[in-house]
């Protein structure tokens, strides 16, 4: 072989190298990382209790997931819903009455939640049965006239739990409030509400957290539109009534917007509310590729590095490019497996179209009759660990700058360390040489690919002075730990 072509062919064996620096200004504060308990605690509470504990410290330890967001669902009564999973209990009787034992399943781990001190969020999908204009809990609608009504129960269950030790933070009255999720018999609960019947619902709520001295301590989270196209759409018709009683715009991005489409939400938001931050609450289904492309609705299961990583290109998405404080993934646990794990045993592991990427643990679908109380657990449940560890409530972004900045590198600060959560969606090796704003000391690296889950890995390399050598493996995702100062 020719000299030129050997060195040729060795240079392309190299890792490839980039550089960048890391800020000394900090972006933004971040609030919380987290997901949803709907539904699935509805099976999830008939099985063993060893599971169900070993099932919480998944989710809420920082041995687990560490998330620090739980969407606790105040379930609407389920009535002409189809899917028992779906149709969580009410606590409504009547005006000011209540049956606090109702949704013990909920209930569950929502105290489980709140033992591992995870702030929460109440949500619902939709009011008590007996108030919206259907009477059941989906293909209906919000009744104009009803948002004090409304904002009395939502406030009295909060004060309930808060009266528990619950630390509820926020409540989020609307869930996709432009759909019913109709017709019935529904696939799972819901209730329209127009544009123009937002801002009561709000002041209703406001007003009932007011009577109670809660509205320092609970804040409102508005308006849930199922896409930033909605949202933006629809932002006119309620939110400068009721702006300054809204903690944040929230949003969910089933859109599943482009960088362009997602930069031009935040920048409206911006110039036309002030002072409104933006947080994301909800995304599941989704195939595409590790570099996020191809991503869009879709059913199919995947619980490969691939998804996982494809997952993790929409939170690097909310955090970098629209600077979001907040994410919240869908549904926390999921059975919708697309196929039978005691009959085929590669079915965890296995993409199959039957099923659907709305989860980061699974089991079994037919563990009633079965008796399988498994849990399956997916690389994007590994890959979302990375975000639930090290980005901390109080944690603040520091940008990374330079030419060779990528938008998946994230660079986390706290009192004491710096994290670089880095994802190389490529099917080559690379490294980052990264300066630092100060001097600090490489400590242990933690890396989820297709060989590994978690797994912890050399330190980063100091190159001299405050620049380090960061090494990303091919389709991986990795976090570097940093100690502030010297080593």
């Amino acid at each position: 072989m020719p000299l030129s072509s050997l060195l040729i062919s060795l240079v392309t064996l190299l890792p490839s190298i980039k550089a960048a620096s890391v800020s000394s200004t900090a972006a933004q504060t971040f609030l919380g990382v987290g997901g949803s308990g709907a539904w699935w605690p509805n099976d999830l509470y008939h099985f063993p209790d060893a599971t169900r504990q070993n099932l919480s410290s998944m989710l809420f330890s920082p041995q687990g997931l560490g998330l620090s967001s739980y969407r606790y669902n105040i379930g609407g009564g389920g009535v002409n819903v189809s899917n028992p999973t779906r149709a969580p209990e009410t606590f409504y009787v009547s005006p000011g009455v209540y049956n606090w034992s109702a949704d013990a399943q909920g209930v569950y781990f929502l105290l489980q939640a709140a033992q591992f001190h995870v702030p929460i969020t109440a949500f619902a999908n939709t009011a008590p049965a007996p108030l919206t204009s259907g009477k059941a809990s989906c293909n209906g609608g919000f009744v104009s006239g009803t948002g004090n009504q409304y904002g009395t129960f939502l406030a009295d269950v909060i004060a309930h739990f808060r009266g528990q030790g619950v630390n509820i933070s926020y409540v989020s009255a609307m869930n996709e409030p432009d759909s019913s999720f109709g017709p019935s018999p529904c696939g799972q609960e819901g209730m329209l509400v127009r544009p123009d019947q937002r801002a009561e619902v709000v002041n209703g709520v406001w007003n009932a957290l007011s009577a109670k001295g809660l509205t320092s301590s609970v804040g409102i989270l508005a308006d849930e539109s199922s896409s930033l196209g909605n949202a933006l759409n629809e932002y006119a018709s309620w939110l400068p009534q009721v702006k300054d009683k809204v903690a944040a715009l929230v949003h969910h991005t089933y859109d599943f917007p482009s960088d362009t489409s997602y930069t031009n939400y935040v920048n409206t938001v911006k110039s036309q509310y002030p002072g409104k931050v933006t947080w994301m609450s909800e995304i599941c289904c989704s195939l595409g590729n590790a570099d996020g492309t191809g991503k869009g609705w879709s059913g199919g299961y995947d619980p490969t590095i691939k998804n996982a990583l494809m997952f993790s290109s929409l939170v690097f998405q909310s955090f970098i490019l629209a600077g979001e404080p907040h994410y919240d993934f869908w549904t926390l646990v999921s059975n919708q497996l697309g196929c039978s794990p005691l009959s085929n045993p590669s079915c965890p592991t296995a993409p199959n179209s039957n099923g659907w990427t709305d989860g980061l643990i699974y089991y079994d679908p037919s563990y009633a009759t079965n008796r399988n109380f498994q849990l399956y657990v997916t690389k994007h449940y590994w890959a979302y660990k990375h975000f639930g560890n090290f980005v901390k409530p109080g944690s603040q972004r520091r940008p990374i700058t330079g030419s060779d900045a990528g938008k998946f590198n994230l660079a986390v600060a706290t009192s004491t360390n710096f994290y670089i959560l880095a994802m190389n969606p490529t099917t080559s090796d690379s490294t980052l040489s990264l300066t630092f704003p100060e001097t600090v000391c490489g400590t242990v690296g933690h890396r989820t690919s297709a060989s590994e889950d978690f797994a912890q890995v050399a330190a980063a390399t100091s190159t001299g002075g405050n620049t380090w050598s960061l090494p990303f493996r091919a389709t991986s995702l990795t976090t570097y730990e940093f100690k502030r100062g010297s080593c």
